[in-house]
């Protein structure tokens, strides 16, 4: 898997690839929404910096910032965010993570 990091996800890029449907994020102020790319797109709207774990691999996505995921291979990958109640939820690989900028970590670091 590779990683690219990236600073301003361009927007017009992937909006224009958005499919209407949308998945269903257990975590509140996370959306998940079907695109035709085939990789996985996480952007980060909210205040924070927030930590998603992929298979055990940690990502810090600081504010208004993104990563996108080349996943072949993959159809399905588990995301976590860490800090919350939630333990993980799986996204398809073509998709795009949208942490909203009301999200908050349910808890501080060490606690």
């Amino acid at each position: 898997m590779y990683l690219y990091r990236i600073l301003a996800l361009p927007f017009t890029l992937l909006s224009s690839v958005v499919i209407a449907s949308e998945y269903t994020s257990p975590v509140d102020n996370i959306n998940v929404y079907s695109t035709e790319l085939t990789s996985l797109a996480i952007q980060n709207f909210s205040n924070g910096v927030v930590e998603i774990d992929i298979h055990g691999k940690i990502f810090n996505l600081a504010p208004a910032s993104g990563a996108q995921l080349n996943c072949s291979g993959y159809k399905q990958l588990e995301l976590q965010v860490r800090h919350n109640d939630h333990e993980y939820f799986q996204v398809p690989c073509n998709s795009r993570v949208v942490i909203n900028e009301s999200f908050t970590n349910q808890y501080a670091k060490g606690e």
